[in-house]
């Protein structure tokens, strides 16, 4: 019999979604909204379909046993929407920096990287001017979802969404599949190569290992508190080379947030000595 459209296949209650919540926020520092109820459901019933369960609170317990089903739980509740050339204002503003850099190499850091459409769009706005220049690309990718890491890593994606990028550009950077693969393309290997993909927790205790002078964090202060933002603002400024370069998404700002910034375009800040 089937069942009637409005009644769920599980039983999904509001201490079910607290609960499960409250585990993220602590993992990830992630502030969850009551609007996210329903997306919490949808996406984690496939969960209790993998492992033949009929209810979520033995999920709920699962999820707290079980470290590697806590990391399955955290990639699946972790909203992933990218695409390449987003805020392509952005992209302008590192090709104008680009063209008087000083330096033979310069470091970049895509914080929340996603799948890897934005450090490739970093790759694919910046490689011309710094082949041109002699200036070495180094990008650092990280991201809390391990799953689009992989994904980013391989640097495979369907023809459509590179689709905003002229032929010339598309031959440059991408190989088109063949045969089941048609819909398919790949960024090159020398390209793949500059970018190390890591996974990263943001509100664990992390220090990389170097300075950059670049950092993009688009879309990413927006899910978290304002305590949580200043610290994390505090984290970049340290990590950043001095008047090294922040770069936000179109809703973000850091008023009343870090004093450590000097706006210089849209979502676009430079480190205070």
């Amino acid at each position: 019999m089937n069942r009637p459209r409005d009644e769920k296949e599980f039983n999904f209650t509001r201490q079910h979604f607290d609960k499960l919540r409250q585990l993220a926020n602590n993992y990830s520092g992630i502030t969850v909204t009551d609007e996210k109820f329903e997306m919490y459901y949808s996406r984690l019933t496939r969960r209790l379909r993998k492992h033949n369960l009929t209810d979520f609170g033995a999920y709920v317990a699962l999820v707290e046993q079980d470290a590697i089903e806590f990391k399955e739980f955290i990639n699946c509740i972790t909203t992933n929407v990218t695409s390449f050339n987003r805020e392509q204002h952005h992209f302008e503003y590192l090709q104008k920096v680009l063209e008087t850099w000083p330096k033979k190499e310069i470091n970049i850091w895509s914080a929340g990287c996603s799948s890897g459409e934005e450090p490739y769009s970093i790759i694919i706005n910046s490689f011309p001017i710094c082949d041109r220049r002699g200036i070495k690309i180094n990008i650092t990718a990280t991201d809390l979802d391990t799953d689009v890491l992989e994904k980013g890593a391989k640097g495979v994606y369907p023809v459509r969404s590179v689709e905003i990028y002229d032929m010339k550009i598309k031959r440059q950077f991408f190989q088109k599949g063949t045969g089941s693969n048609t819909e398919l393309c790949r960024v090159k290997q020398p390209f793949r190569q500059m970018i190390d993909f890591q996974q990263l927790n943001l509100m664990h205790n992390w220090k990389l290992n170097q300075k950059y002078d670049v950092i993009f964090c688009r879309n990413v202060l927006i899910y978290f508190d304002n305590p949580k933002k200043t610290r994390l603002a505090r984290m970049y400024w340290e990590h950043l080379q001095d008047d090294g370069i922040l770069f936000l998404g179109h809703s973000e700002t850091l008023h009343k947030i870090s004093e450590d910034f000097d706006s210089v375009g849209k979502t676009i800040y430079r480190k205070r000595g």
